[in-house]
């Protein structure tokens, strides 16, 4: 594992790179040099999908990719504070993420994989890559009004406000909330594969791959129930992990060597 900082010198970001395991090592057929991105989910979200994660990263290291983790500016080790995020910065982070993952592996190509508002993000900055052959949005966030009614009642308040303990600016909150992927996807670059592993079927998902598939994507929509949901926790306070989601997800990406 390498922790690092990347990014611009005024908004440096951490990364967390893991090496793919060799053939070799692992007894296992050859896989050539593939690398993955993964983009956490926010708030709340990216606290309890630490474990998942880090489950996700290790069998995709196993399968011998390579894998970068980071934090968005103004979360986590990242610079930057919480209230001054933007939707705009936290998508030139994804970008710098992309550019720092191809450097760093020496490979022309990769895959992203994102959770919740992280594959939203992966979406969006993957839609101006051509780099980007494999897109996995895991439970992605399609539409940010429906999240927000959800997790913050109407009339929506002015200000600074905490979700779960986590700032929310009133910059922030319009900015997620006016996105919608089933409009922002209608155009753009299409990267190789779309793929789209949520633990339950929603309209909203098949909504999505309908836009996806009539800009000419070769999409999937993968339904995979699990008893354990990363956004669970059980009696101890501990995330679960979703290992048959998890499965599913690098079984994908290993098909595509």
């Amino acid at each position: 594992m390498n922790p690092f900082f990347f990014g611009s010198s005024e908004r440096p970001l951490f990364g967390l790179f893991t090496r793919g395991q060799s053939a070799a090592s692992t007894g296992s057929v050859a896989t050539s040099e593939r690398a993955v991105l993964l983009c956490h989910p926010i708030g709340a979200e990216y606290m309890r999908a630490h474990r998942a994660f880090r489950q996700l990263t290790t069998l995709l290291n196993r399968a011998g990719l390579h894998v970068l983790r980071f934090d968005y500016s103004g979360t986590g080790d990242s610079a930057g504070d919480g209230a001054d995020a933007t939707v705009e910065d936290w998508l030139d982070d994804v970008d710098w993420a992309i550019d720092e993952l191809l450097d760093t592996a020496e490979v022309d190509t990769l895959d992203v994989v994102g959770l919740r508002w992280g594959a939203t993000l992966a979406a969006l900055a993957a839609g101006k890559r051509d780099e980007v052959r494999h897109l996995v949005m895991w439970d992605p966030v399609v539409s940010g009004e429906s999240y927000f009614d959800e997790v913050l009642p109407r009339p929506r308040p002015d200000g600074m406000i905490g979700i779960d303990g986590y700032p929310f600016s009133s910059a922030l909150r319009t900015g997620m909330e006016g996105l919608d992927l089933r409009q922002a996807l209608r155009g753009g670059a299409s990267p190789g594969r779309t793929s789209i592993v949520v633990s339950e079927d929603h309209a909203d998902y098949r909504e999505l791959v309908r836009t996806l598939e009539a800009r000419g994507d070769e999409t999937a929509l993968d339904v995979v129930p699990a008893p354990g949901s990363w956004s669970d926790v059980d009696p101890f306070g501990d995330a679960l992990i979703p290992q048959d989601i998890i499965r599913s997800i690098v079984d994908r990406l290993r098909a595509d060597g």
